[in-house]
C-alpha cells in the first residue's frame, strides 16, 4: 500500500473516530476551529526527522491539554525543486504529521507560511508561481482527506504582496476549489493579517467556506520587547501592559474585527497572538489571558503561537505545558495555583499609556529619539534643544490621556526626567500641566516641576474643576525655555488612585 493509499485510510478512520462531533462538524454551515497551537514551523524535522523536537505523541498532548486544532507552518519553499515539485520526504514528513494530528482528534491547519518569501517586489512573481505549484500538489494530495484538514493561503502577506493579495488569493483558492469545493480554507487581510486591513479584503460572495484570520501582537513594543529580529524592539526590556486605557485598547480592536464579521457574515480564526517570554511570566499570562477571553467572547477561534522555539506553550526540556501559559489558554486544564497579581495596583487607575514611546515632541529647534535609562521599560526619550526660547510653550513634550474625566476627580502626573548634563548644578523650572489637546488649551491641572541632572520623579496632581470627554486631554511640559538637552521617562496619568494602608 503506497502513502497516499495509507494516509487515505487512516485519514478516513480518523474522521469516524471523531463520532458525532466530526459529523456535526461536516453538517455545520462553518465550524471554526475553536482553541489551538501554531506548531513545527521553524522545527528541524523538516531538515532531518531524526532532530525533530516535536514528536507525533504531542498531538495527544495538545488535545488532552484542551486544544482542538493545531495550525502546521509549512516553510515549503525551500522544499521544492527547479519545476516547483515538493520534494517526497517532505512530503512524508507532512503526511505524518497530518495524520497524527488526526488520530488524536485533533482539525489540522495546513498554513502556507512563506511571507517573508513573497514580501519584495524582487521576489513576487517567482512567490507567485510557487504558491500556486504549492497548492496544486497539497489540493489533489488532501482532496479526500475529512473536513477536519483546513488549508491557509498564506500567512501575513505584507510588503510587495500587499498591492496584489486580493488577485493572489483568488488565483489560490481557484486552484484549491477544483479538487476542494468544500474544504473549509483561511484567508486573511494584507500587511501582516492587520485586522486594520479588513476592508482591503475580497471574498467571493459565494463560497461561504472561508474562514477569515488575523493576528494580534498589540502593543508590539510589549509582545516583542526583545525580540532579536525585530531591531525596534531588540533593546528593549521592562514594558508592561494592563492599564484601563490598554485593556479599553483591546476590547475596541476586538470590538472593531466583531462588527467587519457581522456585517459579512465571515467567520473569525485569531490565527496567531502571544508575548515573547522577555515580557516576564506575570506579564505574558496577563495579556495572553485577556487577548484569549476577548475573543471567545466575540466567538472567535484562536491558534495561540506558539507550541515550541519562542512564545513557547510547552517545554521541551521538562516535556511538558508550560504551566501557567497553558492555564490561561485553557483554565479548565490549569493545575497551577491561581498566579500572584501581574501588576502594580496603582495601574487599574491609570488613564494613559506608560511608555516614552507616547511623548511627542513639538516646535522649531528641537529634535527627540530614544535612548536607554534606568526608568520603566529601560526606555526614556530625548530632547534635544539648541536653545532657549521666548516662552515655555514654544517647544513641548506631548503624551495623550486616553481616559475620561468628571468633575472632582483626583488627578495625580508622575514621571521620571533629568536635564542630560554633567553639571550637578544645573536646574531648570518647567511647566507641567494636563490640559484640552485643542485651542484654548484649557488647564485641567497644572503646576511647575523641577529638573536636575539626575532621573528623578517629578509630578503635580490636583482636582478637575470641570468634565473633560475621553481623549481630549493631553499631558504637557513645556520646555521652550530650558535651552539644553532634557531627558523623559515613561509619564504616568492617575485617577482617584489612594494608596493602600501599609
Amino acid at each position: 500500500m503506497d502513502i497516499r493509499s495509507r494516509i487515505a485510510r487512516a485519514l478516513g478512520l480518523a474522521c469516524l473516530a471523531l463520532g458525532l462531533a466530526g459529523a456535526a462538524l461536516a453538517q455545520a454551515d462553518l465550524a471554526v476551529p475553536k482553541r489551538g497551537v501554531n506548531i513545527v514551523g521553524y522545527d528541524p524535522l523538516w531538515a532531518d526527522p531524526a532532530k525533530a523536537r516535536f514528536q507525533s505523541r504531542h498531538m495527544q498532548a495538545i488535545r488532552d491539554g484542551g486544544f482542538d486544532h493545531v495550525r502546521l507552518n509549512l516553510h515549503a519553499f525551500a522544499h521544492m525543486d527547479d519545476q516547483g515539485q515538493l520534494s517526497a520526504g517532505w512530503l512524508k514528513t507532512l503526511d505524518e504529521l497530518v495524520e497524527a494530528g488526526l488520530k488524536a482528534g485533533l482539525q489540522v491547519i495546513l498554513d502556507e507560511h512563506n511571507f517573508n518569501e513573497c514580501a519584495k517586489e524582487a521576489d513576487l512573481t517567482a512567490c507567485r508561481v510557487k504558491l500556486q505549484a504549492f497548492w496544486r500538489q497539497i489540493a489533489a494530495r488532501y482532496q479526500k482527506a475529512p473536513d477536519a484538514v483546513v488549508f491557509e493561503i498564506l500567512n501575513e502577506p505584507n510588503g510587495a504582496a500587499d498591492a496584489v493579495w486580493n488577485d493572489m488569493l483568488a488565483e489560490n483558492l481557484a486552484i484549491i476549489r477544483a479538487t476542494n469545493p468544500t474544504r473549509r480554507v483561511v484567508v486573511g487581510p494584507k500587511f501582516w493579517n492587520s485586522l486594520d486591513h479588513l476592508d482591503s479584503l475580497r471574498l467571493p460572495e459565494s463560497d461561504r467556506r472561508l474562514i477569515v484570520t488575523f493576528h494580534y501582537y498589540t502593543p508590539m513594543e510589549f509582545t516583542h520587547q526583545g525580540a532579536s529580529w525585530t531591531p525596534q524592539f531588540q533593546k528593549l526590556s521592562g514594558v508592561t501592559w494592563g492599564t484601563a486605557a490598554e485593556q479599553q485598547q483591546l476590547r475596541a480592536d476586538m470590538d472593531k474585527v466583531k462588527a467587519w464579521a457581522d456585517k459579512h457574515q465571515r467567520p473569525i480564526l485569531l490565527g496567531e497572538f502571544g508575548a515573547l517570554e522577555t515580557a516576564g511570566m506575570a506579564q505574558r499570562v496577563a495579556w495572553t489571558g485577556a487577548v484569549a477571553r476577548a475573543a471567545e467572547a466575540r466567538g472567535f477561534g484562536w491558534s495561540y503561537w506558539q507550541f515550541d522555539s519562542d512564545f513557547v506553550l510547552w517545554d521541551m526540556k521538562a516535556d511538558g505545558f508550560v504551566k501557567p501559559i497553558h492555564g490561561v489558554l485553557v483554565p479548565e486544564k490549569a493545575t497551577a495555583a491561581a498566579p500572584a497579581r501581574a501588576t502594580d495596583p496603582a495601574l487599574d487607575y491609570l488613564i494613559n499609556t506608560p511608555r516614552a514611546s507616547a511623548w511627542s515632541v513639538y516646535g522649531d529647534g528641537q529634535s527627540s529619539g530614544q535612548v536607554p535609562c534606568a526608568a520603566t521599560g529601560k526606555v526614556c526619550l530625548r530632547v534635544a534643544l539648541a536653545g532657549g526660547k521666548p516662552n515655555p510653550w514654544d517647544i513641548g513634550a506631548v503624551a495623550p490621556v486616553q481616559g475620561g474625566i468628571a468633575k472632582g476627580d483626583k488627578l495625580q502626573v508622575i514621571a521620571w526626567a533629568r536635564l542630560d548634563s554633567e553639571d550637578p548644578k544645573a536646574r531648570a523650572v518647567v511647566p507641567m500641566l494636563l490640559q484640552i489637546g485643542a485651542p484654548p488649551y484649557t488647564a485641567v491641572v497644572s503646576g511647575a516641576v523641577t529638573l536636575t541632572s539626575k532621573l528623578e520623579a517629578v509630578a503635580i496632581g490636583g482636582v478637575a474643576t470641570e468634565n473633560f470627554a475621553a481623549g481630549t486631554v493631553n499631558l504637557a511640559l513645556q520646555l521652550g525655555q530650558v535651552g539644553q538637552p532634557v531627558v523623559l521617562s515613561a509619564p504616568f496619568v492617575l485617577k482617584n488612585y489612594k494608596p493602600a494602608a501599609p
